[in-house]
């Protein structure tokens, strides 16, 4: 990692990518390492979810560690509190800030006034941990991204962008195909064509 946080691909280092995919994989296989035993991680969700929620809360128990699920009508991010004054209060209490957000901004917020790991679960800027999964999906069933390419159909949304990054990063060429005013933000596109270039891939609409 570049640093605590993951808020973004981008805050994978070299190699990120494929060492969670090898790590994911050995997890699946039965090795499940207890790196999170003795901690608490909150899962702190402005947006609910039904996958998100219980991937990630069925994720940290395994590996042993104690998740609490803070809903927004419990916390009303932003509103009721803001996101300085809810990051300041788990920064004494839990290990780790799982935060599933309407706005990126929120998950900056927290991470800015908080010494623990803040992770995306999603955001409107970013959806990192679907792009890993999706890549780990396709590790599954190809045994390698390396020299594949990927074809996304659709809004350039979050997880587009996501992907988009993932994919340079991989090593796999991302061609994406969206209807006219939805496609993916001028800043994401120009960050993952340096990547693709760096990493000699294509990037293509």
């Amino acid at each position: 990692m570049r640093n605590k946080d993951f808020l973004s691909i981008l805050d994978l280092d070299e190699g990120g990518i494929d060492g969670i995919i090898q790590m994911a994989e050995k997890i699946k296989q039965g090795e499940t390492p207890q790196a999170l035993a003795g901690k608490t991680i909150a899962l702190l969700f402005e947006k609910p979810s039904l996958r998100t929620r219980v991937s990630f809360e069925v994720g940290i128990k395994q590996m042993g560690g104690t998740c609490i699920f803070l809903s927004n009508s419990e916390i009303g991010l932003g509103v009721r509190e803001p996101e300085s004054d809810i990051a300041r209060i788990l920064d004494r209490l839990v290990d780790c800030i799982i935060a599933r957000v309407f706005s990126h901004r929120s998950l900056e917020l927290l991470s800015e006034n908080t010494s623990l790991p803040v992770v995306n679960a999603l955001s409107d800027r970013a959806h990192p941990c679907q792009a890993l999964g999706d890549c780990l999906t396709i590790f599954e069933h190809k045994g390698e991204m390396q020299g594949l390419k990927m074809a996304f159909i659709g809004d350039g949304n979050n997880i587009a962008g996501s992907l988009a990054l993932a994919c340079s990063y991989a090593g796999m060429d991302f061609t994406i195909a969206s209807p006219e005013n939805y496609q993916l933000p001028s800043p994401v596109w120009k960050i993952a064509e340096g990547i693709s270039k760096e990493k000699e891939t294509k990037l293509s609409w």
